[in-house]
């Protein structure tokens, strides 16, 4: 049983015992955990390929029964054949050894220089700016201008033109809105939780300069066109949504960078002096 969203952004009422359709092909397991009085997002996607089911992450062990069980029944018990990492954090990668006990040695492909120090001897590396074929699929990994770890990147679906994003453009969310599109979010609470959000996640934002980041992003979307951004902890976002939710991030990654002074070499040289 498929939940079904349009590029316009509107799905149908959620089931936990479905997926939510994006494309014709591509499915969003949504899964996430109370944090304070909101929820975060820890979700994984599900590819339909002519060669095989395809998974984007592997979710986190914390929702570990949950997504087995989703996945058995999204695939008519044939399981995986392919999964493709984001990145090797356990949020992301944390049910592999799960899912090869269950389904056996599929393919996994992991952007970490070397695989086997991070656990995965049996992956195969993907390079930044480089196109693989998974299962008959192309796939174009990208250099996430937004993101927590170096070995991180981000996966563009040249078929069904989504692409898949860690850790930026996530958001909190109320709970009850835990499987709707980005904007079907109320609109109470929804610029804070992109920047709550990000504030949090990626505290690197504080030293940015917001135009530059704002640019890249931009050009990025331009030269890879989507149907959908799909992020890993956050409601998915239709194309007709997306300059919204571009303008929130924007907005919010302003207010971070202004937030904090960065110290110059003659404050912290005062700091110094006056510390003795």
């Amino acid at each position: 049983m498929t939940d079904s969203a349009s590029s316009t952004g509107s799905a149908a009422a959620p089931d936990a015992s479905t997926t939510v359709r994006l494309t014709d092909d591509v499915e969003w397991i949504s899964e996430c955990y109370p944090i304070g009085d909101r929820h975060l997002h820890v979700s994984l996607y599900l590819i339909r390929a002519t060669g095989g089911n395809i998974v984007v992450d592997s979710g986190s062990f914390y929702h570990r029964e949950s997504i087995e069980s989703r996945l058995t029944a999204a695939t008519r018990g044939q399981g995986i054949q392919a999964l493709i990492l984001s990145h090797s954090d356990y949020p992301h990668s944390g049910n592999i050894p799960t899912f090869r006990g269950e389904w056996g040695d599929f393919e996994i492909v992991a952007s970490c220089a070397d695989a086997g120090v991070q656990g995965l001897p049996y992956a195969r590396r993907s390079r930044i700016g480089e196109t693989l074929d998974v299962l008959g699929r192309e796939f174009t990994f990208l250099d996430p201008p937004l993101a927590d770890r170096s070995h991180t990147t981000w996966i563009y679906d040249r078929e069904s033109r989504v692409m898949f994003v860690a850790d930026g453009f996530g958001n909190y969310h109320e709970p009850g809105a835990c499987r709707l599109m980005s904007s079907e979010l109320p609109e109470e609470g929804r610029e804070l939780g992109v920047a709550d959000f990000h504030r949090g996640a990626l505290k690197w934002l504080r030293y940015v300069d917001p135009p530059r980041l704002s640019g890249t992003l931009r050009r990025m979307l331009d030269e890879h066109p989507v149907t959908f951004v799909a992020p890993i902890h956050g409601n998915p976002i239709a194309a007709a949504g997306l300059e919204d939710y571009l303008s929130t991030l924007e907005t919010a990654v302003s207010e971070i960078a202004a937030a904090y002074t960065v110290p110059t070499a003659q404050h912290s040289r005062s700091r110094s002096e006056d510390s003795r």
